[in-house]
């Protein structure tokens, strides 16, 4: 026999403290992309274990206004557990991604306290978060101009790019002279980036009909999408003088 001694028990269950959308892997400018993965953390009140031997719980989010379902990923055992979801190509959320309420679900897995306590799963919502955005979208070019398809060597051309969203571009070579070594690297983005202009003045060299400047397909809009290529109408370079010819019909 002994004396002295205390015996405690637990018959709270565990409860959801907070839900948020906590980080992503290659998300760029608060947009995310396919194949980026987006991580969801639900908060107990207590450290909790996760049992997904016959199931995994999972959460859904909402990207655009579509339900997608993040699946348990890591954090048992302990106050935070994280699910996680990976972005598909198609998917796009102007807003930001959102949580409706009461979305946590054990899917056949379970959630409990050490004490074997099962977690009251119940939740707020959580509304557009613009820090999270979707943008699978490729962009794509509007159109590609020159201001003159007759030019004499010295002559100054503006050229112009309009894309269907803002878009960047990573080196002076994704705008080069087709077949040829120069390179067009005054372009500079007007406003957001949806409207690129440059001046492009033509060198010898390049004496002959159906010139054109293309765009490579190393351009992005802010969240990552490579565009397609594209060029400009054809335009003629004319380096050499008129020359003409005098002949004498009649002689005084």
């Amino acid at each position: 026999a002994t004396s002295n001694f205390a015996v405690t028990g637990d018959t709270t269950p565990p409860t959801v403290s907070s839900v948020a959308i906590t980080s992503a892997t290659g998300i760029q400018n608060n947009l995310l992309n396919a194949g980026d993965n987006v991580s969801v953390t639900a908060t107990f009140s207590e450290s909790v274990i996760v049992d997904n031997a016959s199931g995994t719980p999972t959460l859904i989010l909402v990207v655009g206004s579509d339900n997608r379902t993040a699946t348990f990923a890591s954090g048992s055992p302990s106050t935070a557990l994280v699910f996680q979801y990976t972005i598909q190509a198609g998917e796009t959320d102007d807003n930001g991604t959102s949580i409706g309420a009461d979305v946590l679900a054990l899917t056949g897995g379970t959630i409990r306290d050490p004490a074997g306590n099962n977690a009251t799963l119940s939740h707020s919502a959580v509304s557009d978060n613009t820090s999270y955005k979707v943008d699978t979208t490729v962009p794509t070019v509007n159109s590609f101009t020159i201001s003159d398809t007759l030019l004499v060597v010295g002559d100054n051309a503006t050229v112009e790019l309009v894309f269907s969203e803002p878009a960047s571009f990573s080196s002076d070579d994704d705008i080069n002279l087709d077949n040829a070594t120069g390179l067009l690297s005054t372009m500079s983005p007007n406003g957001d980036g949806t409207t690129w202009t440059g001046t492009f003045t033509p060198t010898t060299g390049r004496e002959v009909d159906n010139n054109t400047l293309s765009l490579d397909t190393t351009y992005t809009d802010l969240a990552g999408n490579a565009g397609p290529s594209a060029t400009t109408s054809n335009f003629e370079v004319e380096t050499k003088a008129p020359t003409g010819s005098f002949t004498f019909t009649d002689y005084h």
